[in-house]
């Protein structure tokens, strides 16, 4: 006994009206299930809301035999409230439906998170200025052939999504981390019989000499007993940035780095003080720079 399609399945599953849920099996006896369904580990959400019975047959049938997909057929009349409440990773929508034929973009209809999108239609002059910002353009009928290299495209996108989101909880996350910590505002320093209160944001370069560091502040200078690494531990590095191994600089007082192709690397503080710049490699540094300096 032969078993049953996947088309079978979709048949009963994926409907034009009302909302049907498709999920895919891990294991299903006859059909290929060697998928790219878990893109950087959590399963793929598809919304579908294709009006062509046959078209939605095959996109369900498909997608079916994918691992780490879940699939929502929907009637156009509920299509934006299903975006809005489920946040799909992947839409297949008909340019012509209602709700996006005259729209720009998604974010013109109300959703501000804007899913990959493939759209389809039957006729290849159909492009709309929705369908322009699709990740790509089906034109119906298409054949199992086609739409699998839609896919392609879509876990593309996806995948390029969700990397650049996790990037950005990362950096949020190193970020409320960072003015989280409590860094040093003020240092007690001995000098001539007193002991000055030198605010840590008027210092514009350490250098260290020995067990020692002399802060250098405008016009003077204080020696405290103390390691740079230890001090630079205690430090904002969002302010404070080690150029060498004997000096950090606080970047507020810095005016220009020299990066020359060949030759000695080095930082101007805003005073006119040039100071050398650690022997890294060049590709290395800038980026610290641009961690340092761009918002």
């Amino acid at each position: 006994m032969q078993p049953r399609s996947s088309l079978f399945l979709a048949e009963n599953f994926c409907q034009s009206d009302g909302e049907y849920t498709v999920r895919s099996f891990p294991e299903t006896a006859g059909l290929d299930t060697t998928t790219r369904g878990h893109v950087h580990g959590a399963p793929i959400r598809v919304l579908v809301s294709e009006p062509d019975a046959v078209s939605r047959r095959l996109i369900c049938s498909l997608l079916e035999c994918e691992r780490g997909i879940t699939v929502t057929c929907v009637d156009d009349s509920r299509l934006v409230s299903s975006i809005q409440e489920s946040a799909p990773d992947l839409v297949i929508v008909d340019v012509h439906t209602p709700a996006i034929r005259r729209a720009s973009s998604w974010e013109a209809v109300g959703i501000r998170s804007a899913p990959v999108t493939i759209v389809t239609a039957y006729d290849s002059s159909a492009v709309s200025a929705f369908a322009s910002t699709a990740i790509d353009f089906l034109v119906k009928p298409f054949d199992a052939e086609r739409f699998e290299a839609s896919l392609d495209l879509a876990h593309s996108g996806i995948a390029r999504v969700r990397t650049e989101l996790a990037a950005k909880e990362l950096s949020t996350g190193q970020e409320q981390r960072r003015r989280g910590r409590h860094f040093l505002q003020r240092l007690a320093v001995e000098a001539n019989e007193k002991i000055v209160l030198v605010k840590i944001e008027d210092i514009r370069w350490m250098q260290s000499s020995g067990n020692h560091i002399r802060l250098h502040v405008a016009k003077a200078s204080y020696l405290i007993r103390q390691s740079l690494k230890n001090l630079q531990a205690l430090l904002d590095p969002a302010r404070f940035l080690r150029v060498h191994r004997n000096a950090i600089v606080n970047l507020d007082h810095v005016e220009e780095f020299h990066l020359p192709p060949n030759g000695n690397m080095f930082v101007k503080l805003n005073d006119g003080l040039c100071l050398p710049l650690r022997k890294a490699n060049r590709a290395l540094l800038r980026k610290l720079l641009k961690r340092h300096f761009v918002a």
